[in-house]
């Protein structure tokens, strides 16, 4: 006679928040990859549900309503946007932060993830379309340069202690114009049209460093 099997038990917390977590990024990750090919109002809740290989049951264990997930995959895609930008380089060397922005805007790299930065930066285009239909994304949107103004200010600030930046310019003038520039070499690249962002960059770096 064969020994009983022994009972299964059941998930433990970290296994279910694991599994919880998983579902809601497949979520976010498959509605990112629709919006992005269909636009942000045409892709259905089945859809998105089906590409992320769960049910409508699992989506609403993350999210209130449709609205909500939008808003949700918007943010996610400005927090990557912001830290493409603030999470590049070194935090005193305004030179390796560029060199690695640099790397980011010219990768051409299909898989990489949608939800990491050098993915998220690849779609500014949704998520401006997102902050005009949204007041909420569009202030998050808002808070989000200033953060990556701030954050660029302060390498602006270390290079010329360091004696790496021109000591003449305003920290925080120079870091809004390169935010305002990174947002534009994207806007392009969007397009399609040819253009060397990298090299952009780089004679920015060499006008700041004089």
């Amino acid at each position: 006679m064969s020994s009983p099997r022994p009972k299964s038990r059941a998930p433990g917390p970290s296994t279910r928040k694991d599994a919880k977590d998983a579902s809601r990024e497949a979520l976010l990750r498959a509605g990112l990859e629709l919006f992005a090919a269909q636009g942000l109002d045409s892709p259905s809740l089945d859809a998105i549900c089906k590409r992320a290989g769960y049910t409508r049951g699992a989506f609403y264990v993350h999210f209130a309503d449709r609205e909500a997930f939008l808003e949700a995959v918007l943010v996610r895609v400005l927090e990557g946007y912001t830290a493409s930008i603030v999470s590049t380089g070194n935090p005193t060397d305004l030179q390796a932060t560029i060199h690695r922005f640099s790397s980011l805007l010219t990768s051409t790299d299909d898989a990489v993830d949608p939800l990491t930065p050098g993915g998220a930066a690849s779609h500014l285009r949704i998520l401006l379309e997102g902050c005009r239909r949204s007041p909420a994304v569009r202030a998050r949107f808002e808070a989000g340069v200033e953060l990556s103004a701030r954050a660029l200010a302060e390498l602006i600030r270390n290079g010329q202690t360091a004696g790496t930046v021109r000591s003449d310019l305003d920290p925080d003038a120079a870091a809004g114009l390169l935010v305002t520039l990174v947002l534009g070499f994207l806007a392009v690249r969007e397009t399609g049209v040819p253009f060397d962002g990298a090299g952009g960059l780089q004679v920015v770096m060499s006008i700041l460093s004089g």
